[in-house]
């Protein structure tokens, strides 16, 4: 049964300008219960602190109490809540000796958003449904919302969509409409319920397995959390990606030559393996016939051996010990060596040029911004080429590190290995040779590409024949991982 009902404009904004009114927004919330921001707040009520509540109560810690706390309240106390709205639109429900919250309702990134709560009211009544409208105020999905790009397009899609908070965000940041698909009835409810909540008149909700509701659209930017986890014995439809964990990401892929328009942006916050060939790899022969058309990249965050994975879930998800095994043998016969999980980004090509595919590994201060150097900077060298390095002064980047192991031979410490470190704007390691780090302590900006490889041949580091293109090979190495910068 889904709690909510989609109501009247004017009801929606009545409720909006209550919440306001009542200061039931994130900075008031948090500031009441002592944290920084709403992933912060503990959806366990058996790992969260026992809260005082405010005596007398008011209506910032009543609407905290149902709609966050999942806790009742006596009708006395609702009083000072606009409780006949909210009982209208199918927030609260009540018995006559109490009010209880249908649902969680937060305020996040100025928007409010509503979701199933993750413990049901009657506990005993056989759990969440599988079709069950995940929280958007965990860091997961704080994170996905931080990492794709928002801003202006004609057409914006979020695939997977859940309670519909990236169309949101992008139609208030400047999509000319966004669209938030999703294959259940409940989710798409609880959309167009966030839409209609928020006043944005430029974003719909549409039911449909994947892009089945588009018809004959397309779109600018497309963005997916999907399901990506492998799951042994499939249970909730949010957190199934099939066995591998890599159907519904895959189908996503598979769709983006029919749906993706030239220039166009497609990012996904998932979990891939790598198998015969790296999961980046994988993911431009799912783009099939029209790969060539394609950039991809992957920025990898974590990565865990199919062992690891095995053990984590089990004990995670309280399965069998038995499962493990089981586990590991299904990786084995997909030759999955690693399971990778982090950014997707794909862009489609708004002329003909060369494309890329690339993997990175993020670091701690990798973020957006980083992300659109990585894009502009592999364009630039698969558009141009390597030789226009050769005229560019290159400069090494403060901060990088360098690692140079030695071997004792007869009597003398002999270098037998050097390794380039850094972790901006990725974390890069670069196994290299000694006349590279000669080459970035030349390197301060004064000199062109040319002029240095000059340098080197002229002072006998490098050999007096070493092609142009070979140095200029390693340039491009060097800034790709950030420890030169043009």
């Amino acid at each position: 049964m889904i709690p909510l009902r989609i109501g009247s404009d004017a009801e929606f904004a009545a409720l909006r300008s209550a919440l306001v009114a009542v200061e039931y927004t994130e900075p008031a919330i948090c500031a009441r219960l002592g944290i920084a921001k709403m992933t912060q707040f503990d959806l366990d009520p058996d790992r969260r602190p026992r809260r005082a509540p405010a005596s007398p109560p008011d209506a910032l810690d009543l609407l905290i109490r149902l709609f966050l706390e999942g806790e009742a309240v006596p009708p006395s106390d609702a009083a000072v809540l606009p409780i006949d709205l909210l009982a209208a639109l199918g927030l609260v429900a009540g018995d006559g000796e109490t009010w209880s919250g249908t649902v969680l309702l937060s305020p996040l990134r100025g928007l409010y958003i509503a979701s199933d709560r993750p413990y049901p009211l009657a506990k005993g009544s056989g759990g969440a449904p599988d079709d069950f409208v995940y929280p958007a105020m965990i860091p997961n999905t704080d994170l996905f919302l931080d990492l794709i790009q928002l801003g202006a397009c004609a057409a914006f899609l979020d695939l997977c969509a859940g309670t519909g908070i990236a169309a949101l965000l992008a139609a208030r940041e400047g999509a000319a409409h966004a669209y938030a698909f999703d294959i259940t009835e409940r989710s798409t409810v609880f959309a167009e319920f966030n839409r209609c909540l928020n006043g944005l008149t430029n974003a719909s909700a549409a039911q449909g397995d994947l892009y089945q509701p588009a018809g004959e659209l397309t779109f600018d930017r497309i963005v997916a959390h999907p399901p990506y986890v492998p799951v042994y014995r499939p249970h909730l439809i949010f957190d199934s990606g099939g066995q591998d964990g890599e159907q519904i990401v895959r189908r996503i892929v598979e769709g983006l030559p029919r749906y993706l328009r030239p220039g166009g942006l497609f990012f996904a916050l998932t979990m891939g393996s790598d198998r015969e060939q790296p999961f980046e790899r994988r993911l431009r022969e799912w783009l099939g016939p029209r790969e060539s058309d394609f950039d991809v990249a992957f920025v990898n965050r974590t990565t865990r051996t199919p062992r690891e994975w095995a053990a984590e879930s089990v004990i995670r998800n309280r399965g069998a010990v038995e499962d493990i095994a089981n586990w590991r043998a299904f990786f084995e016969s997909l030759h999955v060596n690693a399971l990778v999980y982090g950014l997707v980004i794909i862009v489609r090509r708004s002329h003909h040029r060369p494309v890329f595919t690339v993997r990175r590994q993020t670091g701690p201060r990798t973020g957006p911004g980083e992300h659109r150097w990585l894009l502009d900077w592999e364009t630039a060298l698969v558009t141009r080429g390597l030789e226009w390095l050769l005229a560019a002064r290159p400069r090494a980047v403060p901060g990088i590190e360098l690692e140079v192991k030695h071997r004792l031979e007869a009597g003398n410490w002999e270098p037998r290995s050097y390794v380039l470190e850094t972790d901006h704007p990725f974390n890069t390691e670069l196994h290299t040779q000694g006349w590279t780090a000669y080459l970035l302590a030349c390197a301060d900006g004064s000199r062109t590409g040319a002029e240095l490889l000059e340098k080197l041949q002229s002072e006998g580091v490098l050999h007096p024949e070493t092609p142009a293109a070979e140095f200029a090979e390693m340039l491009g190495t060097l800034c790709s991982g950030g420890f030169l910068q043009l």
